[in-house]
């Protein structure tokens, strides 16, 4: 496959064919595959996070010591101020939560400081956590070529880039304030109505006056549910990633993993580490999955040892629920609202144990942690200590909010969504799927998915998509 340098036509063609292992062409008037998708992935790019990460690579790609360093130090300063100023508007209009702001907020405020006091070893700890988030956020092939291309734009190229990003800023505040108008006028309306409401609710029989769904600022909420699942596919993505901070990739144990999901990538393909990411967060996943179920099921050997409460309530909870369809079942022909309590009784006692199950010290979570941190050594090397630790920390968070979905929150939901995986050579079906491919989808097959899709399958509705990586049909791969 071929890439199109982004230096000026003037400056390209007076490059030779070859630039380090990668090649480059003349053509102007030619779009190559690599190009496209990174067009792609900058137009697809929708949460503020993107924005902000990618604004602090673009900037990290300019030199503040120069004839310019003044401008360029002047349209820095003030161009962070007003990503600053955005992210606390947008935060004053409730499009980020206040710890996503803190967060954000502090990321500027230390790149900023970092850029203009010359600490280097900051500025790098910085860019490089950037080039992290933007890979868990679906970044093309390996970022160093995405950064050898940043850093042959020209000075006016890369100010565009800027803008762009702060255009794209200024977007979320319009829509931000656009939606807080119309919910203003909607509370209005509400409140006008709230009297009929109630009366009509009276008026009917009491049990219908608990609602199959939930309040929007409660947690449960399918909205907040689906944010949090997209959450945890970022999280994922970004502690399984090998295109940073990894010493060593073990070949056999690549090409082994690879062929147990059934993957026709070659280990010395460009896209293998892409590839690699993907299979490593599904295999991570099944573990999970396989080691969840073993401690589920295994409850009823030995469910007075605390060490397994949490499979116990499950278990109990799942039987209350099997009694109380029993008992509506047999009321059906004398009560119009027969199976409203089993219903109820699964939404509430899911949503409570869901606040409440699993700590950080959970002797389950403890050992799942140390046998997940050993399946992942087994096919990479990280290039620290440090950054061993911080997967162990992170991995645990990960579990617990993994469990917290999977086996409780999604059954707060009615009706109860299921998940679904999708196996290599399955056909991409854009309904349920979410990925890069180019032209028809047709003529392509998935390769690997990562993250199931959450779908409710009585009407086909999907909470979210799978994530996948597909290949052409053909069984094709670029080079």
């Amino acid at each position: 496959m071929s890439e199109v340098s982004t230096t000026p036509a003037s400056l390209r063609q007076r490059e030779p064919p070859e630039h380090h292992h990668y090649r480059f062409y003349d053509r102007l008037g030619s779009i190559h595959n690599y190009d496209w998708k990174i067009f792609m992935w900058l137009a697809s790019l929708k949460e503020i996070e993107n924005l902000v990460y990618l604004f602090i690579i673009v900037w990290n790609a300019i030199s503040l010591k120069h004839k310019y360093s003044a401008r360029l130090s002047n349209e820095f300063a003030n161009e962070t101020d007003q990503m600053i100023r955005l992210i606390g508007e947008l935060a004053s209009l409730r499009a980020l939560s206040n710890e996503r702001k803190v967060t954000i907020r502090k990321t500027l405020i230390d790149y900023k400081e970092c850029r203009l006091n010359g600490k280097n070893s900051v500025r790098n700890n910085l860019s490089n956590e950037a080039w992290i988030e933007l890979e868990s956020f679906g970044l093309p092939y390996n970022s160093h070529i995405f950064e050898e291309q940043l850093n042959r734009c020209s000075p006016p190229q890369k100010e565009y880039l800027r803008k762009m990003t702060l255009s794209r800023m200024e977007s979320f505040l319009s829509i931000a304030r656009q939606i807080e108008t119309n919910n203003s006028v909607e509370q209005i309306t509400e409140v006008e109505s709230i009297g009929n409401n109630e009366i009509l609710g009276l008026s009917q029989n009491n049990v219908r006056l608990i609602d199959a769904e939930w309040r929007d600022d409660d947690k449960n909420n399918s909205i907040q549910l689906v944010k949090d699942i997209e959450n945890l596919n970022r999280t994922l993505n970004k502690i399984t990633g090998v295109k940073r901070n990894v010493k060593k990739i073990k070949e056999e144990a690549v090409i082994e993993l690879f062929s147990s999901y059934k993957c026709t990538t070659n280990f010395n393909n460009k896209q293998m580490k892409l590839v690699l990411d993907a299979v490593l967060q599904r295999h991570l996943i099944k573990n999970i999955f396989e080691s969840a179920d073993y401690y589920f099921t295994g409850v009823q050997e030995n469910e007075d040892n605390l060490d397994n409460l949490e499979a116990a309530i499950l278990s109990k909870t799942d039987e209350l629920i099997k009694l109380t369809t029993r008992l509506e079942d047999s009321n059906l022909k004398t009560d119009g609202n027969a199976q409203t309590l089993p219903i109820i009784l699964r939404q509430q006692n899911y949503a409570t144990l869901a606040h409440r199950v699993f700590s950080k010290n959970h002797p389950f979570i403890n050992q799942l942690v140390k046998d997940l941190t050993n399946e992942m050594n087994k096919y990479r090397i990280l290039d620290s200590e440090e950054k061993n630790k911080k997967f162990e920390d992170d991995i645990i968070t990960i579990i617990i909010q993994f469990l917290r979905i999977f086996y409780f929150r999604l059954k707060t939901q009615e009706p109860t969504p299921a998940f679904k995986f999708y196996e290599s050579g399955d056909e991409i079906d854009p309904f349920f799927m979410d990925g890069m491919w180019e032209g028809h989808c047709e003529d392509y097959v998935v390769e690997i998915c990562s993250f199931p899709a959450i779908i409710v399958e009585s009407d086909e509705r999907a909470y979210t998509k799978a994530q996948v990586i597909a290949r052409p049909k053909d069984g094709s791969h670029e080079d």
